[in-house]
Order: structure tokens, then C-alpha cells, then sequence
């Protein structure tokens, strides 16, 4: 049972934390479990992530207890951590009796998006430099004491910056190694990307993820996702993809062998036979990242609002980091105490008139075009929403995303829509339904080649092909009726 959407944190909620006043900005998305919002801290106003645990209400009382540890789990793990390829931890405290972790927010969008938008494998090239980045910060989390596995490597988990910088998001698989330990206490990750030994036979080590990142610079280089414990045979990546040289298709071979003792060593191991295979020198995106002043950072303890003064606010130089947060042990609120600040500065909202990009999430200034970081126009429409209703209710969806994908949730496939009907229409919508999508003239809609089509203003829309929405326009699919409602 997904989250309704009359649960959800609505724009302009203010929230305390423990270091900062938090106000909502909107719903970035949403899961099973949980949901994840653009917040202004107001502090400083700049725009973070903020998650928040969020089960369903039929979820047993075993399951919510396991959930709600995976939940800590994820923010004791990256409070910890530093590395420009990591999202900040800005805060964790609760909210209404619900964990919530704010985090950087990440500029862009994952790889999946990025092949899904391009319809087509990506370029060998990059799909190389995407490996070096992600084989750099797995050797950095399989290097600390005691070693952390990530365990859930996949395109989807892994967002890429309109400056080119990777991070690792959804921490909540990760584990740490254990010497002496035949195999792992759950089994988890997701078909496909998952080695042999994570399925419950055995223990998983730095060596596992070394497959799931083989697993996905096959999906980058061929568009689509790997079989699950099938690795590539030889010639099969270059016949999909012609492009990709040989040797590179090799060295992805050998990542995803099914014995682990046949896979690299390491990752810094995988790291140096990408290497190998790019055409010129690799130039880091994040060398050219800057650290940005520290916020103040005072003791405060939950619900008390933080008294920043511009005065205390000290200036950090390139190349430095601010200590990490303290330990969080689950079920106790943690220690207010120093935050390290991102490499990659989070967004500065502007105080008035700012426009905010629905597809990388950049602030642009006040009468703003087009995106300054990915180019999407940023015409009035921006604002535009959806007013949907069914026979188990009404609500209204800003459209802040594109594209907007409509359809039914499949959580085996981690398919999550934007516009998810799977409790509002019997049955009859699709898997992937339609997408709404925009150009230079503005919105569109596009049946996705449904099995009971999609009707728009009484008309059978001919499917995979876009047809321009106006205002008030009446979308149906089975029994939801959805109006656009542009600006």
C-alpha cells in the first residue's frame, strides 16, 4: 500500500530539527516506505533533502520495527562518512513520532533517467568515467574500519550533477563486513545487479559490489537491465551495442563473475582496469568542487530552533571538511554536535522570485527562461497541476517533474510513477500508462502503448505519440478522470 498523497508533508510545513527550522518546498518522491521533499533550511536558505519515514498503516508490527532500523541505519552510515561521491547529512530528529533525515540535495537526476531519457545505451566513454567515480568511492567506503558493502548498486541509486558528479543515495542495504562470518544476517539487493552470495549463500564482501557496479555499466552500455545471475558472455555486449569496444566488454566480464574469487580484488582494482579503456587522461569532476562556508552550529536539543548569528559563521577552506555528526544509536535521538558541510554547495534559494527547475531542482534567478544548469524551459507553466478523481477520492498533483509518469507501481521492478493509480483505478491502468512531458510549446501527454489506452477530451489518444495539453484539458484512464490545469 503506497502513501497517500492527503499524508504528505504539504508546501510551506515548517519543521524543527535539531540543528535548524526546516520549511517544505514540495514532494520530490515518494516510496513504499516513505517519501523525500525539497526543504528550505532557513538558516541560511538553502535547499535540502528531506526524508521521511512514512510506512503504511497495514504494515506489521515485525516489518516496521526492521524498516524503521534500516532507516537509522542509513543515517548512522552517512553521518559518518565524507567524500564528495556521498550526500551530506544535515540533521536527523523526528517528526510527529516519524525518523527524518535531512540530506544534500542532489542537483539532476540517476542514471536510469539519464538511459531512460535517452532511449538508447550511453556513450562508452562516459559509461567509463561514471565507473571510475562510483569504482572510487566504493574503495572508500570498503576502507573504512570496519569495511562498509553498499549492497544495492544500480543505476537507480546513483545520481549523476549537472557538473557531472556522482553520488550514492539510499544507504539503507549497506552493511558492515564481519570477519569470520559465512554469510549475512539478511539477504537484500535487487535482481539482477545482486552477486551469487547475496542471495543468502554466503557473505557478502567488497568483491560483491563489484559486481553490482559491472552489472550496471552493462545496463548504461546496452539500455537494458542485467539478467539476474546471468553474466555477459563474450561478443554479447558488442552485439547489442557495437559500439563498446571489446576489451571494455572484458573487463565488465570479469566484474560480474559468478565466483567471487574470479571478479576483481577490489574495487580499486575495477577502478584501474576502467582506466585502461578510456581514450584520454581522466580529468575528476569533483576537483573542481569548492567547500562553502559552514552554517553556525550551536547545542540545541529537539524542537528548540537553532539562534544563528552571522558573526560565528567561520569560512572553510577548498579542500577541508567539517567533522561528522556523532553516532545515532537507533531509537535515541542523536547528540546535537558539529555537521560537516558538502563539497557540492546545496542550492541557494534567492529571497524573492526565484524559479525553481522541475528537472534538476536548480533555483534560477527571478524571470528566469530556461535552467541555467540543464537548460529546461522555465516558462510559466512550471506551476502547472493535475486535479485527479476517482471513485476512492480527489486530490491534486503539482507537476514538479518531468517527465511525469503515470501507471501502476510495481515494487519488484522498483517502479514508482509519479502519478501512481494502483489504488484508484481496478486494474485497468498500465504498468507504464502515459507520460506527461514538455517542450518548447509546452506540456504533453503520450500513451505509453497501454493495454485500455488513454482517453483526452473524449478521445482515444494513438499510442506513443504526444498531443499537446491546454488548460483544462480531461484526461481519462479508466475510472480517473484528470484535469491539467496549466498556469
Amino acid at each position: 500500500m503506497a502513501i497517500a498523497t492527503s499524508d504528505l508533508l504539504a508546501p510551506e510545513t515548517q519543521i524543527h530539527g535539531v540543528r535548524a527550522e526546516y520549511r517544505i518546498i514540495g514532494l520530490i518522491g515518494r516510496g513504499g516506505m516513505g517519501a523525500v521533499y525539497r526543504a528550505l533550511r532557513l538558516a541560511d536558505r538553502t535547499i535540502w533533502a528531506l526524508k521521511e519515514m512514512r510506512p503504511p498503516d497495514d504494515l506489521s508490527a515485525e516489518d516496521l520495527a526492521e524498516n524503521r532500523r534500516m532507516f537509522m541505519q542509513e543515517a548512522e552510515l552517512l553521518s559518518k562518512l565524507s567524500h564528495p561521491n556521498l550526500p551530506v547529512v544535515a540533521d536527523f530528529f523526528e517528526h510527529h513520532g516519524r525518523p527524518v533525515l535531512v540530506m544534500e540535495f542532489v542537483p539532476g537526476q540517476t542514471l536510469e533517467d539519464r538511459v531512460r531519457d535517452a532511449n538508447a545505451p550511453l556513450l562508452e566513454q562516459d559509461v567509463l568515467r561514471y565507473g571510475i567515480q562510483t569504482a572510487q568511492v566504493l574503495h572508500y567506503l570498503h576502507t573504512r574500519t570496519p569495511p562498509i558493502i553498499y549492497r544495492d548498486l544500480k543505476p537507480t541509486n546513483i545520481m549523476v550533477t549537472p557538473d557531472g558528479v556522482l553520488k550514492l543515495i539510499d544507504f539503507g542495504v549497506a552493511r558492515t563486513y564481519k570477519e569470520k562470518k559465512s554469510k549475512d544476517t539478511v539477504a537484500m539487493g535487487s535482481a539482477g545487479y545482486a552477486p551469487p552470495e547475496q542471495y543468502g549463500k554466503g557473505q557478502t564482501d567488497a568483491r560483491s559490489d563489484v559486481y553490482a557496479l559491472g552489472a550496471t555499466l552493462l545496463h548504461l552500455m546496452t539500455a537494458l537491465p542485467p539478467i539476474p545471475l546471468q553474466p555477459p558472455a563474450p561478443d554479447s555486449i558488442h552485439k547489442i551495442n557495437p559500439s563498446v569496444d571489446k576489451q571494455t566488454e572484458q573487463v565488465i566480464i570479469r566484474a560480474m563473475a559468478l565466483a567471487p574469487a574470479d571478479r576483481y580484488a577490489t574495487a580499486a582494482e575495477f577502478e584501474k582496469a576502467l582506466r585502461t579503456r578510456l581514450d584520454g587522461p581522466y580529468v575528476d569532476p569533483t576537483a573542481r568542487l569548492v567547500v562553502p562556508p559552514a552554517i553556525p552550529q550551536e547545542s540545541t536539543v529537539l524542537g528548540q530552533r537553532p539562534k544563528p548569528d552571522a558573526a560565528q559563521i567561520p569560512t572553510v577552506m577548498p579542500g577541508q571538511m567539517q567533522t561528522v555528526l556523532p553516532t545515532i544509536t537507533p531509537g535515541q535521538a542523536p547528540t546535537p554536535g558539529p555537521v560537516r558541510e558538502p563539497l557540492v554547495k546545496p542550492v541557494q534559494a534567492p529571497e524573492t522570485g526565484g524559479v525553481t527547475c522541475p528537472r534538476c531542482g536548480r533555483v534560477n534567478k527571478a524571470g528566469a527562461r530556461f535552467c541555467a544548469a540543464c537548460g529546461t524551459p522555465l516558462s510559466p507553466q512550471s506551476a502547472a497541476r493535475l486535479r485527479c478523481t476517482s471513485p476512492r477520492g480527489s486530490w491534486e498533483l503539482k507537476i514538479d517533474r518531468l517527465p511525469l509518469r503515470i501507471g501502476r507501481r510495481d515494487p519488484r521492478q522498483n517502479h514508482y510513477p509519479e502519478l501512481d493509480l494502483a489504488e484508484h483505478d481496478r486494474g485497468i491502468a498500465s504498468r507504464n500508462h502515459a507520460l506527461i512531458n514538455r517542450d518548447t510549446g509546452g506540456y504533453t501527454i503520450m500513451d505509453q502503448g497501454s493495454t485500455n489506452g488513454t482517453s483526452l477530451n473524449g478521445s482515444l489518444l494513438p499510442p506513443r505519440a504526444p498531443q499537446r495539453l491546454r488548460s483544462g484539458d480531461r484526461i481519462k484512464i479508466g475510472e480517473v478522470e484528470i484535469e491539467f490545469l496549466g498556469a
